[in-house]
């Protein structure tokens, strides 16, 4: 019996499907989460008083803050590695790496971003929530925390609250930036 509907999409053999070109940024980019009615759809999480925003794409795990294994010589926001199914990943306090004071009131997660080598996992406070605005609630990004301004894509006021959403992989760059320039200075 079939219960497809008429609108459903053909089947196809797993040869064909693995012949087909694989999806591109640019068409990922036009795929972007829209939620009914021209929402926009991003992950929300904060990191101390931040309110943050990234892609659902851009996040590829949530767990609970594993044990980390510190590396000597990094500043207090390297919070050091994490194995995670075998995958070695730092793992960045970015409330401290902003500059704000980031002590832990309540529970600690880890969102990791990217995927495969390019992963890197953020401390984040709480659990993630899902997120959805219209462009009428886009709001000025400028006020976002001087070091996190260049990373920050816009920002949107949703129910009264601040999100600044945050370009990952500019982010994960000035991360490793970051840490590079410590290691040429000596520090």
């Amino acid at each position: 019996m079939n219960n497809a509907g008429p609108t459903a999409a053909p089947l196809l053999l797993p040869s064909v499907a693995l012949a087909l070109p694989p999806v591109t940024q640019g068409a990922a980019r036009h795929s972007e989460p829209r939620a009914d009615g021209g929402y926009q759809a991003r992950q929300g999480f904060r990191v101390g008083d931040l309110a943050l925003m990234v892609r659902y794409e851009d996040g590829s795990e949530l767990t609970a803050m594993p044990r980390l294994v510190h590396l000597p010589n990094t500043p207090a926001w390297c919070l050091g590695m994490a194995n995670l199914h075998g995958l070695l990943v730092p793992v960045f306090d970015l409330g401290g790496w902003v500059g704000l004071n980031t002590a832990l009131e309540g529970s600690r997660m880890l969102l990791v971003l990217s995927h495969g080598a390019d992963a890197a996992g953020v401390a984040i406070d709480g659990l993630p929530q899902r997120l959805r605005w219209t462009p009428d609630q886009q709001a000025d990004a400028s006020t976002a925390p001087a070091r996190l301004a260049p990373h920050v894509r816009g920002a949107a006021l949703i129910e009264g609250v601040l999100w600044f959403d945050i370009d990952r992989t500019a982010l994960l760059d000035a991360f490793e930036a970051s840490l590079a320039g410590l290691t040429t200075t000596g520090h």
